[in-house]
């Protein structure tokens, strides 16, 4: 039990740097892995429960000329919605010659009206999310703030405390979406954005 704790305070440490890296300038460096370690990483995270081969690992170091820290391990996708591809993805990190993988997610493409958008739908059914992000980009605003400056690469999300809520977390943003509409000829939106903000 102690050693499954370490493992995920490495992982939210390695987390936290990744996210911190490529949200403002990328400051990890390339990294290469041994073979073994491709092997294992792609087994762990793609072939051990999902039955996948491995579609690209990219490994980064700290520091430059380093040894790998951490690593994104993309599955070969397994299937399709919307026409888009759908695949497992996780985000490994070492502890000495220790390599840990974080529980696989589902991650798919939603087009958006001028680029495409990485969403992890979590525990909302893939379909009905990728339907509310196509919805809710085309709004334009919510209380004066951008809904598709927002929706930033990579999307997670989740259904919230009510069954008609899914919460949206996008790099700094934060949107609860509610299906709850009492409709008016005025507004007549469903789904409908009811909190959004920064963070």
């Amino acid at each position: 039990m102690k050693q499954l704790k370490r493992w995920r305070y490495v992982l939210a440490f390695f987390y936290a740097a990744l996210c911190s890296t490529t949200q403002a300038s990328d400051d990890s460096f390339p990294a290469k892995l041994s073979r073994q370690e491709r092997l294992q990483l792609e087994q762990t995270v793609c072939g051990a429960q999902h039955g996948l081969a491995v579609a690209e690992i990219d490994a980064r170091s700290m520091e430059a000329n380093g040894r790998a820290n951490f690593a994104d391990v993309k599955c070969r996708p397994h299937a399709q919605l919307a026409g888009q591809p759908m695949y497992y993805v996780a985000l490994c990190g070492r502890d000495g010659n220790q390599w840990s993988c974080g529980e696989a997610e589902l991650e798919t493409i939603v087009p958006l009206a001028q680029r495409k958008l990485l969403v992890r739908p979590g525990t909302v059914d893939p379909l009905r999310g990728v339907t509310t992000l196509k919805k809710i980009s085309s709004y334009g605003y919510f209380q004066g703030l951008s809904i598709d400056k927002a929706l930033q690469s990579t999307c997670n999300m989740g259904m919230g405390n009510r069954p008609d809520l899914i919460e949206i977390s996008c790099q700094r943003w934060s949107i609860t979406v509610s299906f709850w509409c009492p409709q008016t000829k005025q507004d007549p939106t469903c789904p409908r954005v009811i909190y959004m903000a920064e963070h």
